[in-house]
């Protein structure tokens, strides 16, 4: 069975757990997911990002084979099931190469920042900044200004995730 088969016919989370276990067995190469992602038409990038969120749930490394790419990928327009996969797919990175912090952590503010961006983009943001952050202070007050600037308006998830990052950042300060 073809990939782009797999990704129309197993339209569950048992099905992309399937096409994940594959792709780490080696059945169906990791780029290739990317690929799609990258060059299929709308449903095909988001079931792949799916798949793909299961894949580096399982090996997180596999995000280095293709980590300039994906790095471009959060400053173009996608479909926010991409950019959730790519922000939680950093964010399991042990650790992000110090070339690309500047721009990912910039992204993530913006996205913090934007209230029309997708909640979970804005959630899986404050994650990656407040990684990207962590034991820099003065990185650590911008991310807390931007989380507070936002939680008023932020939905239940934004609220939870943004008053975690919070309190860690407030508890080390002291």
């Amino acid at each position: 069975m073809e990939l782009t088969d797999a990704l129309y016919e197993n339209y569950s989370k048992a099905g992309m757990e399937r096409i994940a276990t594959q792709v780490v067995q080696g059945a169906w190469p990791f780029e290739a997911l990317w690929h799609i992602i990258k060059t299929g038409e709308p449903p095909l990038p988001q079931r792949a990002a799916w798949a793909m969120d299961h894949t580096l749930e399982r090996q997180p490394e596999l995000l280095n084979t293709i980590l300039d790419d994906a790095v471009a990928a959060l400053l173009q327009p996608q479909h926010d099931a991409v950019y959730r996969m790519l922000l939680k797919g950093f964010d399991r990175l042990p650790d992000i190469p110090e070339d690309h912090q500047g721009v990912l952590y910039d992204r993530a503010i913006r996205w913090i920042l934007d209230p029309k961006a997708g909640v979970a983009v804005r959630v899986f943001s404050i994650s990656l900044a407040a990684k990207i952050a962590a034991g820099i202070p003065e990185l650590q007050e911008e991310v807390c200004l931007a989380i507070e600037s936002q939680l008023e308006y932020g939905s239940a998830g934004f609220r939870n995730r943004g008053g975690k990052v919070l309190r860690r950042f407030r508890k080390a300060a002291k």
